[in-house]
């Protein structure tokens, strides 16, 4: 993993802003979580959770080849060992999980298929969120975009086949950087009408700089993208959504800055005009987060956001007062207490 790997910042958002909406969730409506992502060899967020989750499908990446290593396999040799010490359910995947998404198959030639609906995505990039990775085909690159579009379309079908409650949450882990003329471009091809305001209360405030990279100095404008995009993707076929504060914190090394996105999402009724996106007016009303390395969450403002409040941040207090407008249309959710 690198400088992306488990840091005490990252440490901070597991324990303090995941963990605590998870348990609300697993007790309040006896959700059990189908995790699906990169838990890492160490499996820390399997561990941590283990009592909520009944299976997991995991993917690791190939290790630097060695000698005694030609093909790489340590590491996903070393989850599947893991998992199995851990007595929890599995599927692993041998690859990037962008590439076995949309192409279907890992390096061992394993077909990738989806065979129930996941109610927990760990999506940790820790990259550029608007970058390619190549594959193993000479010649063929996918862009991590591509991965979100496919494992919604495969969830949307899941959910077809075997229903559910319909709730689900994603977590989306991003480096906190990107060109920035790509981001430009992104920000002003046809947004939401919200979120062209947004960008130029802030673009007023802090401005994009000349320079090539923006790299953990303008979140408002990697908000305003994500915000958008995610939208944008959710919108087809009605995924309703609440959006929680981004999150930021910084990874092994000083010079990787990251954002963390938690967001949960339900099915609508197809015929339904337009999902709901919770809160409203989310990139102006909803202040950012800094997760420290000292094991806390404070608030911290974007430009063009709220100031900050002597209520500290709290994932489960924080879902509460919208709860009940989100929930209000999943029919007899705490009567069946159906999560899978």
């Amino acid at each position: 993993m690198g400088e992306f790997g488990d840091s005490l910042g990252k440490q901070t958002v597991r324990d303090l802003w995941n963990t605590p909406l998870l348990r609300y969730l697993h007790k309040s409506y006896n959700i059990r979580f189908r995790y699906m992502g990169l838990p890492g060899v160490d499996l820390l967020d399997v561990k941590l959770w283990k009592d909520m989750i009944d299976e997991v499908i995991a993917f690791e990446i190939r290790a630097d080849p060695n000698r005694h290593d030609r093909q790489g396999r340590r590491s996903i040799i070393q989850l599947r060992r893991n998992l199995q010490l851990l007595g929890v359910r599995s599927q692993t995947y041998f690859g990037p999980m962008e590439e076995v998404v949309i192409l279907r198959e890992d390096y061992e030639g394993t077909e990738y298929k989806q065979d129930n609906f996941i109610t927990l995505y760990n999506l940790d990039f820790c990259d550029e969120i608007g970058s390619k990775i190549d594959t193993r085909y000479a010649g063929r690159q996918v862009w991590r975009f591509e991965a979100i579009r496919q494992i919604l379309a495969d969830q949307r079908e899941c959910y077809r086949r075997f229903g559910g409650s319909g709730l689900f949450l994603i977590l989306l882990t991003i480096r906190d950087q990107m060109k920035t003329d790509q981001l430009s471009s992104f920000l002003a091809d046809n947004p939401y009408h919200d979120t062209q305001r947004y960008v130029e209360i802030c673009g007023d405030l802090k401005p994009l700089p000349q320079a090539p990279y923006v790299k953990g100095t303008h979140t408002w404008a990697m908000k305003a993208f994500l915000h958008d995009i995610i939208r944008k993707y959710l919108i087809n076929p009605n995924f309703s959504a609440i959006f929680f504060p981004i999150v930021k914190y910084t990874g092994k090394t000083p010079s990787s800055p990251m954002l963390h996105c938690m967001i949960l999402c339900r099915f609508d009724n197809i015929q339904k005009p337009s999902p709901l996106y919770l809160p409203q007016n989310y990139l102006t009303t909803t202040a950012s987060i800094r997760a420290l390395d000292t094991h806390a969450l404070v608030w911290e403002p974007e430009p063009g956001e709220p100031p900050a409040t002597s209520i500290l941040p709290n994932s489960e207090q924080w879902f509460k007062v919208l709860e009940s407008v989100f929930l209000e249309e999943v029919v007899q959710l705490k009567v069946t207490k159906t999560g899978l």
